[in-house]
């Protein structure tokens, strides 16, 4: 629902509102990632980082990032190749776009370009989500 609501936003010309859906969007897979992983190490009786159970974003993105370069040797080629590709990509841009959007330190920090390039990564980044959750379910011991 933020994603859709973020690009009718975008299609209205609301490009500082469009940068926050898409961000809350992706937030929203970060946040659900987490759980996941929290969830499989509790049950594999592995402690779990107070930055992993943090309410911050960048904490738990973070977090995640130190977690998952830990163990991207167990990965296949494809899911190591796009975590490394694609993960910074959330924080670099999507975050980046939606903290310049809701956080404004000018009067236009936000322009229908850094909205569109937030736009394309999404997909990728949805992807990369769902790659590590399938990983974290069904490969992490």
């Amino acid at each position: 629902s933020y994603l859709t609501e973020g690009l009718d936003c975008y299609v209205a010309g609301l490009f500082k509102a469009a940068a926050v859906m898409v961000g809350c969007a992706a937030e929203s897979m970060i946040l659900t990632l987490r759980g996941a992983l929290v969830e499989k190490l509790e049950s594999l009786d592995i402690s779990v980082s107070k930055d992993m159970k943090d309410w911050r974003i960048k904490t738990v993105s973070d977090a995640l990032y130190s977690f998952f370069i830990g163990h991207k040797a167990q990965f296949d080629r494809t899911i190591r190749e796009s975590f490394e590709a694609y993960w910074p990509a959330f924080a670099q841009q999507i975050r980046v776009s939606r903290n310049d959007a809701g956080h404004p330190t000018s009067v236009d920090p936000i322009t229908p370009d850094t909205v569109h390039a937030s736009l394309l990564v999404f997909p990728e980044l949805a992807r990369v989500v769902n790659n590590l959750s399938r990983w974290v379910t069904n490969d992490l011991s």
